[in-house]
């Protein structure tokens, strides 16, 4: 077996910035409702049951040679709006929601990474993956959540595809505890990990957006830790810690 090798696992990351830009079609939302477009600013929104701060999980199926690609998936996604977002239209509906972003329940969002070693412990990465999200808009006061899969519904715009390029890896901890996979080789993450999405890259999207700007998503994460209990909070909305109990199921 090669010396430089990444095994197989799940690497945890929690987001601390995300800028999204969603487009949904009045038939999403509901009779006499306008479209809504916006770029919206995303931050994590602890799992359930919480792992750390982690918001995402991604799995690597193959152990990864120097310079190999191994093909992974999101098994994992937590994200909220940073701020309500308003919804238009003639409609009770109209109001001010609450946008979660977790992952389709009837569609992977699969993906493939390649590793490359500088030297024996640490090197650099590239990845890219299709996302396919679930959105669900709660509004503000209560009443019903609008659910949209876009694994189904066809979503302007999706499956995104997004990627990085250049992110640091490394087997040492660059955190005091960080979240690490059970019984494995666990790999970290440096640095803030950038991911994007540009509007001409997005050749699979089953509906196209009608406004989109150029950039369509840029999200910083970085290695999820442990934190001490009353401070996971911070990395999400104060009156919506955690997403729905039930949310992001994998088959493990």
């Amino acid at each position: 077996m090669p010396e430089k090798v990444v095994p197989r696992s799940q690497d945890y990351l929690m987001t601390i910035r995300s800028d999204q830009y969603i487009e949904l079609a009045p038939d999403l939302l509901g009779p006499k409702m306008k479209v809504f477009s916006e770029k919206i600013a995303m931050i994590g929104a602890p799992l359930n049951p919480p792992l750390g701060n982690a918001d995402t999980i991604m799995e690597r199926f193959e152990d990864a040679e120097d310079g190999k690609t191994v093909k992974s998936r999101l098994v994992a996604f937590a994200n909220v709006s940073a701020a309500p977002i308003l919804l238009e239209g003639d409609s009770a509906l109209a109001g001010y929601y609450d946008l979660y972003a977790t992952l389709s329940p009837t569609r992977e969002s699969p993906g493939e990474m390649t590793f490359h070693f500088e030297t024996d412990t640490s090197g650099y990465f590239e990845s890219i993956a299709e996302f396919w999200p679930m959105f669900e808009l709660r509004p503000l006061g209560g009443g019903r959540s609008i659910f949209i899969d876009t694994g189904k519904d066809k979503v302007p715009g999706f499956p995104m595809n997004v990627g990085q390029s250049g992110g640091r890896w490394s087997f040492e901890a660059p955190v005091k505890d960080p979240v690490r996979g059970f019984r494995t080789r666990q790999l970290y993450y440096e640095n803030v990990v950038m991911i994007t999405a540009e509007r001409d890259g997005q050749v699979t999207a089953e509906r196209k957006m009608e406004f989109a700007p150029p950039v369509l998503a840029a999200c910083a994460k970085a290695q999820a830790q442990f934190l001490s209990a009353g401070t996971i909070g911070a990395f999400g909305r104060n009156n919506f810690l955690e997403t729905e109990r039930g949310a992001n199921f994998t088959d493990e």
